[in-house]
């Protein structure tokens, strides 16, 4: 009897092992997860973006809706998905009783997540063994190696491995561009209403302006992740940036009509740019996928001489290969802002 009771434990150890592995995060730590991943919760929007261009069929919950300018560059049945929530501070917290409901088989954190304190997650979802798998994806070539990270956890390694190629040639890109140059134009990004808001040169949101060979204007230590430091109209004058970005379309529409801005070196010469966005922005805010174009594009309006961009061209490849979208030029136009 107690040779039978044996082979049994066996055969249930061995058939518990087929069913699950050890996957190790980019933490380095080691977390037992089942071997078929059908539902993931992505607690983060960078992440849950990145895993959307995966494989989006894993997606089992939002961390906020999605608005309509984003929803229709997005697969109505994501978009139609519950509300799970999500850990990225701002004092947000996800649903706990609806994270259990849709009982995902593992919840994807960042880093940052990481830090707020694990305690707190496993408390907000009570008596559950749902493993938790960490996934850094902050600077531009972390979210590419992120790429690799998801394909393996969900078995998609040759979907990750061609998102990864295209990111790698974006970084490439800029790697070669900042050998070339031997002058950085000075780039202010307006962000806020009335453009006075904006990022410090030692923050990742404005790291596009860094690797497409720019100079941020604003040199200052950042103080939080999310930052919009503000800034007042004369110090942003006194910068007399060569090229401006802005985020906001309504400061856009009337920086050129402004009696103050028309003073600065980047209105006169007609070098100010309103960031393109569509699902998501190209430059950050929310810092995803759609940054690896981004870059490109910013190459191109600082070192026209050394980078020609033929932006539909790039776009329709980009938009295919990351959200299987067949992109129109009216598409693009809109994406563009100029409708």
């Amino acid at each position: 009897m107690k040779n039978i009771i044996f082979m049994i434990l066996i055969l249930i150890s061995i058939l518990s092992s087929l069913q699950s592995r050890v996957y190790e995060d980019m933490l380095g730590e080691k977390i037992e997860i089942k071997n078929d991943i059908l539902k993931i919760h992505a607690a983060t929007p960078t992440i849950l973006y990145t895993l959307y261009a995966i494989d989006k069929e894993k997606i089992a919950g939002l961390n906020f809706p999605f608005h309509e300018g984003e929803a229709k560059y997005l697969d109505p049945k994501v978009v139609n998905l519950p509300v799970l929530g999500g850990w990225f501070g701002q004092g947000r917290t996800p649903n706990g009783e609806m994270i259990l409901q849709v009982q995902p088989d593992l919840i994807l954190l960042s880093d940052y997540t990481k830090k707020m304190g694990e305690k707190k997650i496993k408390n907000s979802l009570g008596d559950t063994n749902i493993p938790l798998v960490y996934i850094k994806s902050n600077s531009l070539e972390e979210l590419v190696e992120s790429f690799s990270y998801i394909g393996k956890l969900i078995n998609k390694e040759s979907r990750a491995k061609k998102l990864e190629e295209y990111g790698k040639g974006s970084l490439s890109l800029s790697k070669e561009i900042l050998k070339k140059i031997s002058q950085k134009p000075k780039v202010y990004y307006a962000e806020g209403k009335n453009g006075l808001q904006t990022e410090c040169h030692s923050s990742l949101r404005s790291e596009i302006i860094t690797l497409a060979g720019g100079e941020n204007v604003h040199k200052c230590t950042t103080n939080n992740q999310f930052g919009r430091e503000m800034i007042s109209f004369e110090k942003v004058l006194s910068y007399n940036p060569e090229v401006i970005f802005i985020y906001d379309k309504r400061f856009y529409t009337k920086i050129y009509q402004n009696k103050n801005w028309k003073h600065i070196d980047a209105v006169k010469n007609k070098q100010v740019y309103l960031l393109p966005k569509g699902p998501f922005n190209w430059f950050d805010r929310p810092p995803s996928f759609m940054r690896l174009l981004g870059l490109k594009w910013v190459i191109s309006i600082l070192h026209p001489e050394l980078y020609t961009f033929d932006i539909y061209t790039e776009a329709k490849l980009f938009y295919k290969l990351f959200l299987d979208i067949d992109l129109s030029v009216e598409q693009l136009n809109e994406i563009m802002g100029d409708n």
